[in-house]
């Protein structure tokens, strides 16, 4: 990390209002600073605020001098207001977000910088365009804007903050950019071609409450008896047990099928029986029966439409990879020498802790049930799994 960088830090949390992210430094092939790019119009500190015209007074009165050292800002007649006396409320409400996106940036100039890779004007301009696009892709650019202060005022950020998160995405995509290129394969067309342009499966499934009536509807399976009549004998949906288990055909874009569900049916091959699957607080034991092709639409016509969504999807999904490892160096090296800023990240720290022990436990406490339902002689008493699901990962703390 840079030498004196709380205090750059500081300097740049005290700035916040109106001010646009520092450029991020002149590291050459590393550089993810917009050095001519036009800076987001000022926006208020706080959500609740809003800007207000300033109207400079004169008065006949001697201003009120500022302590030694800490600079004037605002006066209101006799009144200074001093950077001292702002500081840290601009520290608390917005320091550590500033400060760990600030050196996730740092650490992306870095992997940049070692990659050879270059960030130019231009690349910032595109990573802008695509980020409002998808952000406001039903309003006109005119309307930009007044969505992004919107969307700043919800989200209780800056327009700076937003910036900087801005120009690290735009160096981690230009980082992912060359790994990728030429890694779409005809068969990965294929398979995306028939998943979004509405290829159906035909399946039968016996739902159960819990796992140990999975379990005995498997062995029955096993033994050699029909898919449709052990679905007709212990199926707890009675509505789709009546024919055998079989449901209406879906696609992956159906909403009334639980996706978890949807994930099982098209990873089989026609005739294959799954494991037991959980889906709104139930099991399903799913069997596909067919594949049915899509239609209207041929795969040729739009094979350069699905190239470009697929390598825009790997794309993403590589920059959240590199942005983990940023975060992993973060968390091993970081040393926030500010007593403010210590205690906003310890107290995040053991949030995000308590978090992931609480996922783990859940999904450690499932494991521990299918293992011994899987291993108990089939006489042996059961009881249901719990099905609450895992909670969900912590948010990244990046705007």
């Amino acid at each position: 990390m840079k030498p004196h960088f709380a205090a750059l830090v500081l300097a740049a949390a005290a700035g916040l209002y109106g001010c646009r992210a520092e450029a991020g430094g002149d590291s050459g092939a590393g550089a993810d600073a917009e050095r001519s790019a036009p800076a987001p119009a000022p926006v208020a500190v706080g959500p609740q605020q809003q800007q207000q015209p300033v109207i400079a007074k004169t008065t006949t009165q001697s201003p009120a001098p500022s302590p030694a050292g800490d600079p004037v800002v605002a006066r209101v007649g006799d009144v200074v207001v001093t950077m001292g006396e702002i500081q840290p409320t601009l520290l608390e409400a917005y320091g550590l977000n500033v400060l760990l996106n600030r050196v996730r940036f740092e650490l992306a100039q870095q992997m940049a910088s070692k990659a050879g890779v270059t960030v130019t004007d231009a690349d910032y301009a595109a990573e802008r365009e695509q980020t409002f696009s998808r952000m406001f892709q039903d309003a006109s650019k005119e309307d930009w804007p007044q969505l992004q202060q919107q969307f700043f005022e919800q989200q209780r950020i800056t327009g700076p903050e937003f910036e900087l998160v801005l120009r690290l995405n735009a160096t981690l995509r230009k980082i992912a950019e060359p790994a990728l290129k030429d890694s779409i394969s005809e068969a990965n067309l294929e398979t995306a071609f028939r998943a979004m342009y509405g290829e159906k499966v035909k399946v039968r499934h016996i739902q159960g409450s819990n796992l140990q009536e999975m379990q005995d509807a498997k062995r029955k399976l096993a033994a050699g008896e029909p898919f449709e009549r052990v679905a007709e004998e212990m199926s707890r949906n009675a509505k789709t047990a009546a024919v055998g288990g079989l449901l209406p055909e879906f696609s992956r874009a159906t909403t009334d099928v639980p996706q978890s569900f949807k994930d099982a049916a098209f990873s089989l091959k026609e005739g294959e029986v799954s494991d037991p699957v959980q889906a709104n607080n139930a099991y399903h034991i799913i069997r596909l029966d067919a594949r049915i092709a899509p239609k209207a639409v041929k795969f040729e016509d739009v094979k350069d439409s699905i190239r470009q969504e697929l390598y825009n999807r790997a794309v993403q999904a590589t920059v959240r990879e590199l942005r983990a490892e940023i975060d992993k160096q973060a968390r091993e090296s970081l040393i926030i020498e500010h007593p403010e800023l210590k205690r906003q990240f310890d107290e995040r720290a053991k949030a995000a802790e308590a978090e992931v022990k609480g996922r783990d436990g859940a999904r450690n406490q499932l494991e521990r049930e299918r293992k011994r339902l899987t291993t108990r002689p089939a006489t042996a008493p059961l009881t249901s799994a719990p099905t609450t699901a895992p909670a969900r990962p912590l948010p990244d703390a990046a705007p």
